[in-house]
């Protein structure tokens, strides 16, 4: 039923595969918790405790994706790992109410989601390939902005933009290039890991690398559900949640269809309903657990298109990695000591090459006539969301979450406008 090889996680490739993936993804799933725990005024125990328990989740949530089972798991190389669009409700309900109350309503969106995904399911119909290309350049486009921020060191930089930054980001950006024109194979394939680590290296040199957090660690850390606080419930943050938790089916819509292509794999309607039962588990179990939402990462989906590994057994080594940093904090806590700026120069072309990709999709169908307009109109709403999200803070709240993102923005424009011009039937 699952269907993996076992025999080939223990190989050195596949492990350094796995490590590529978890430096990627690891410094933005746990800022989520630690941006939190810091609204929320929590103990350095209890922070300590969510980032730890995020990372497992993440390992869950995770496995159940790549899991091909009869109802869940849509069984492709899906990363899941803590979703900024839940900051704002989990701290507005934890602080207006009680972290209780917040828990409690990522744990209630999560039920509600297990009711949402076989009407969401259905809908796959309205994801031709013309739509499909467009989420997917819009996963790439919209996160833009994320790559260059880091490149110039993050928005916690106090130098932010200095030639430090720069050159750590930009060293990292050109052994990724060097490597990825003047090797093949395994090399190629892990050239990210490579580049990151040089780019370390060179960060090292400026005193950018703090391994300090390590020392304060505990060795340690076993999630147990409601460790933090019970649940409690309050129908407005509820519905809040509930809105992130339709953000990020949208968000993984667009990984399923992108990894489906990838593999010349047709994302059917079943697949959809399993990958969406999923992430409303995870939703589940992230309340539970006094934990954050997850999502598909971007991150990652750019790393299986760079190196064009899209074995499950990859992400399955990955699982064991998250658990393992997970449980052993002080493990866990080196992969957080990856420079901001070194994201950054992996991430320009982890992002590129997800638009890239996505662009090529949109080439594959006929641009004459009404699809040029489809593309144009909903490209120009998703980047006109990302750089300006203010434009539409007025919109009242059951109808802001259309503009909560632009890749849910573009989204919504490519289906509607596709709709009108072709229809169900044409492309």
């Amino acid at each position: 039923m699952t269907d993996f090889k076992f025999k080939e996680m223990s190989s050195a490739k596949n492990i350094a595969l796995s490590l590529q993936h978890l430096l990627a993804m690891y410094a933005g799933a746990v800022v989520v918790p630690i941006i939190i725990a810091g609204a929320l005024n929590y103990t350095p125990e209890q922070t300590a405790y969510i980032i730890a328990a995020d990372i497992v989740i993440c390992a869950i949530a995770t496995f159940l994706q790549i899991y091909k089972g009869k109802y869940i798991g849509i069984g492709l190389p899906v990363v899941m790992a803590t979703t900024f669009t839940g900051i704002g409700p989990i701290v507005q309900a934890g602080t207006e109410y009680s972290p209780a109350v917040a828990y409690g309503s990522v744990f209630a969106a999560g039920i509600v989601m297990l009711f949402l995904a076989p009407v969401f399911a259905k809908l796959n119909r309205l994801f031709p390939t013309l739509v499909t290309g467009i989420v997917v350049s819009l996963i790439g486009l919209t996160l833009i902005p994320v790559s260059i921020n880091y490149l110039a060191g993050g928005d916690e930089a106090v130098n932010y933009g200095s030639i430090e930054h720069l050159i750590v980001g930009g060293v990292t950006f050109v052994i990724i290039l060097l490597l990825y024109r003047y090797t093949q194979g395994f090399i190629q394939s892990i050239s990210i890991l490579i580049g990151m680590l040089g780019g370390m290296a060179v960060a090292g040199l400026f005193g950018q690398l703090d391994f300090s957090s390590v020392q304060t660690a505990p060795w340690f850390q076993i999630p147990i559900p409601f460790k933090i606080t019970s649940l409690e419930f309050e129908i407005g943050s509820i519905v809040s949640l509930v809105i992130v938790g339709i953000v990020t089916i949208i968000e993984a819509t667009g990984n399923y269809l992108a990894l489906g292509s990838m593999m010349d794999q047709k994302i059917e309607e079943s697949d959809l309903r399993k990958g969406y039962f999923s992430a409303a588990i995870a939703f589940i179990l992230s309340g539970i657990f006094n934990t954050n939402p997850q999502t598909a990462f971007s991150q990652n989906l750019g790393v299986v298109q760079m190196s064009g590994v899209k074995k499950r057994e990859v992400i399955l080594n990955l699982v064991v990695l998250m658990l393992i940093a997970g449980f052993i904090p002080k493990i866990g806590i080196i992969a957080t000591a990856v420079p901001t700026p070194v994201l950054g120069g992996a991430m320009i072309f982890l992002f590129g090459n997800v638009l890239a990709y996505g662009m090529s999709v949109i080439g594959s169908v006929d641009l004459s006539g009404n699809n040029s307009l489809i593309v144009g109109a909903a490209i120009v709403m998703g980047v006109g969301v990302t750089v300006n999200p203010e434009a539409f803070a007025q919109l009242p709240a059951w109808i802001s979450w259309m503009t909560s993102s632009g890749i849910v923005a573009g989204t919504i424009v490519a289906v509607l406008l596709n709709l009108f011009f072709n229809g169900l039937e044409k492309e």
